[in-house]
């Protein structure tokens, strides 16, 4: 196997890789929840990735590399790409789980690792998560489809530089999505084409296209406002239905706080998903 600079060597594991999904799959439970304080986040992200590469019980390990992919931040991509090359198998499923729940990066790491991986259990987990980076989730249309959803790339009216919202604005509506049934999103690389073939064979899903608008954040009395809207298209004509938006605040702000900025905007998208997952049914 591998070993990536700065990788930590550790005795080899214990009899854990039985138990390790569903070890995983309990503190998944506990950690799948985004940090709850801007504040503390940037600290906390790396607190974890210390734990992860240095703590000697696998479980803190394995707790940290859950909690960094439920972080929503993208500095803990390379923390949990080193993890893959742990020598428990327990914190070597977590990191890959992680890394698909992240939805930042990783498929190269993934991909190497998958070529090495000696372990069933980790494999699967390995190949959940490249499908998830890769085509856009883990869930296919199938008997209890109800609506299929393309998210659109990001209107961003933020006036900040780089292209790093779009992806964050995705994750977290992708993050919404996983936690409802009947909802199943299209890959991003789908054609129109691809997606009226696929449309055919399931005649009871509704189809929608997201296209989600970010406006400039504003400052006013020390306290920070995020406004996204989001237009709602039929799919794959594109076809206006209707539209949506949310409004989130935080006081005690000062400007161009882009962490706190970033907290608000995740959880401005998590929001205006579930107010349109809650009126998709009437939407004509």
């Amino acid at each position: 196997m591998r070993k990536l600079p700065g990788a930590v060597t550790r005795p080899p594991s214990r009899g854990y890789a039985p138990g390790a999904l569903a070890f995983i799959a309990l503190m998944g439970v506990v950690f799948g929840l985004l940090l709850s304080s801007p504040a503390a986040a940037g600290d906390r992200v790396a607190r974890l990735a210390n734990q992860l590469a240095d703590a000697e019980d696998f479980r803190v390990r394995t707790q940290a590399a859950l909690a960094l992919g439920a972080s929503g931040d993208k500095r803990a991509l390379e923390p949990l790409c080193e993890a893959l090359d742990d020598s428990n198998t327990t914190v070597r499923a977590a990191s890959a789980a992680a890394l698909g729940k992240l939805r930042m990066g990783g498929e190269e790491c993934l991909s190497e690792q998958l070529e090495e991986e000696s372990n069933a259990s980790v494999k699967s987990v390995i190949r959940k998560s490249l499908g998830k980076l890769k085509g856009g989730g883990a869930k296919k249309l199938g008997a209890g489809s109800k609506y299929y959803v393309a998210i659109g790339k990001l209107k961003d009216k933020s006036g900040r530089a780089g292209g790093d919202l779009d992806k964050m604005v995705r994750q977290a509506m992708l993050s919404a999505i996983d936690q409802l049934d009947g909802f199943v999103v299209a890959p991003e690389s789908e054609s129109p084409s691809q997606a009226k073939t696929l449309l055919k064979k399931h005649k009871n899903v509704t189809a929608f296209y997201l296209w989600p608008k970010l406006k400039k954040p504003t400052y006013t009395g020390g306290k920070l406002s995020i406004k996204m809207s989001l237009s709602i298209f039929s799919y794959p004509g594109k076809a206006l239905k209707g539209m949506t938006s949310t409004k989130l605040s935080m006081p005690g702000v000062s400007k161009g706080d882009e962490d706190t900025e970033d907290f608000l905007i995740k959880a401005c998208a998590e929001k205006v998903f579930q107010k349109f997952s809650r009126s998709a049914a009437a939407i004509q």
